[in-house]
């Protein structure tokens, strides 16, 4: 990509750009020591805030320019910031870029403010301070070392939960996982392995307030009026489970005619749901108070994870399928027992995925200190309104039911058939599920249960329903 089609798209998490270099040296150090202490970046002079090229005046020595601001670099930053300064000409603007790039000694910082008050990174345009949980993170970094492998000193290491890991995982992995796998993994640290690690308390549930996964059904495409919503805890594997089923549950299910052979799958591909799910888990930053929230809407599917990209990744990098794995330990374990495939092939995975069901490939993108997934749903349709559920399966067409319409899918079929998956479900969940009222799902319900399809567990607002058993 040019200069010029970089500028175009705006200040970014690795540009920043100004007309003149400012006075107060302070100014544009900050942005230096931030690009350094994260992805790298480019401090361009010459372009104003309307992304005009106005360029460097003549009358300015472009060489004593040059060395002021690496002199100004080499001074006020601490450790020694690595950066390249070169000249270009755009039409006929003179340009001044100083590439700065990422830092393998964080934190870096700015020497007369001291590393608590002189730390800076970038999120999204903006330069700001490093909090006390980002300056602990590039603390980490600095020595090469993952948080997650660090001692968990307020948990001691129990023998039952090393147990309950070793049974659990040697299920998920269909071979046996014992305790000198979970020290090998580091899991536990100490000279004797016996003291527990961050991952240790992660894996299990125990690591305090973000030990869980918050999960929400929205009305509409806002985040403002809830249907349903719980939350998951308990250790991280049963976390994604749950997380998993719980988006499950709000998919509709796409419906193809082959000759007399119904084909049915969910409209989104669920094991790229799984995977976007277990990569927050492993990529958040477990230092935030926040956890990670997934929230189904109309529209799409959202998982947020705490924590921007961790250290010198961009998000074209992470696209492109490099990969810089903030929990390491966490990374191995789930690895291991194959629940993730391997490093840096989680996004190849989903596209390949979403090839095949015919869907947009998810829309990445950083929040501030937060990173964000939108999977969007091919078809939606509103409970009570006549919307058409449309839904497309790879590039073959699929059942396009007009609620209301005599052309529409069989409702007491599509009951049928989301109860063999999901078993005691509510008459809400149902509703959502099929597109329609909840009233009229109701009636339906009482239906197949009168002709001893179903089975009503449970009265009034706990009532659930199954499929009779045969």
């Amino acid at each position: 990509m040019t200069i010029q089609e970089q500028i175009q798209n705006g200040e970014s998490r690795t540009l920043e750009y100004k007309s003149e270099l400012p006075q107060d040296s302070q100014k544009w150090i900050k942005t230096i020591i931030a690009f350094a202490n994260g992805a790298g970046g480019k401090f361009v002079i010459g372009v104003n805030n309307k992304r005009e090229f106005v360029g460097i005046p003549k009358s300015v020595d472009l060489f004593e320019l040059k060395d002021t601001i690496a002199d100004t670099i080499a001074q006020m930053c601490e450790p020694q910031v690595m950066f390249d300064i070169t000249a270009e000409m755009v039409g006929n603007s003179q340009l001044l870029t100083v590439q700065v790039f990422p830092g393998n000694a964080t934190p870096y910082y700015i020497k007369s403010l001291g590393k608590e008050n002189g730390t800076f990174i970038r999120l999204g345009a903006t330069t700001r301070n490093a909090d006390w949980t980002t300056l602990d993170e590039l603390t980490n970094r600095g020595r090469h070392v993952s948080y997650d492998e660090l001692a968990y000193s307020s948990l001691a290491v129990d023998e039952a939960d090393i147990a309950y890991l070793c049974k659990d995982f040697s299920e998920r992995a269909k071979r046996e996982i014992t305790r000198k796998d979970l020290e090998n993994l580091n899991v536990l640290t100490g000279n004797k392995k016996d003291v527990a690690t961050n991952a240790y308390a992660i894996l299990l549930g125990k690591h305090e307030y973000t030990s869980r996964i918050q999960c929400a059904r929205f009305r509409g495409k806002e985040r403002v009026d809830f249907l349903d919503k719980k939350e998951y805890e308990g250790s991280l594997c049963e976390q994604i489970d749950g997380a998993y089923k719980f988006v499950l549950n709000y998919l509709s299910m796409a419906v193809e005619i082959n000759g007399i052979v119904h084909d049915e799958r969910y409209e989104l591909p669920p094991k790229a749901i799984r995977e976007l799910i277990i990569n927050a888990v492993i990529h958040r930053n477990y230092q935030m108070s926040s956890s990670v929230q997934v929230a189904v809407y109309d529209d799409r599917v959202e998982i947020s994870s705490p924590g921007s990209l961790y250290g010198t990744l961009t998000l074209e990098e992470a696209l492109h399928g490099r990969s810089s794995i903030r929990n390491i330990t966490l990374a191995r374990v789930l690895e291991k027992i194959d629940v993730v495939e391997g490093w840096g092939s989680g996004f190849k995975r989903i596209k390949m995925q979403c090839e095949e069901y015919g869907v947009a490939f998810p829309e990445f993108t950083e929040i501030g200190d937060m990173f964000r997934v939108n999977f969007y749903r091919p078809s939606y349709a509103k409970i009570g309104d006549k919307s058409a559920i449309n839904a497309k399966i790879g590039d073959k067409s699929a059942i396009n039911a007009e609620i209301g319409d005599k052309s529409a899918i069989n409702y007491k079929e599509r009951i049928l058939t989301y109860l063999q998956v999901h078993t005691d479900a509510k008459s809400q969940e149902i509703a959502l599920h099929i597109g329609l009222k909840l009233s009229r799902t109701k009636d339906y319900l009482s239906e197949l249960a009168e002709d001893g399809k179903i089975v009503p567990n449970g009265a009034n607002k706990n009532r659930t329903y199954s499929l009779k058993p045969n």
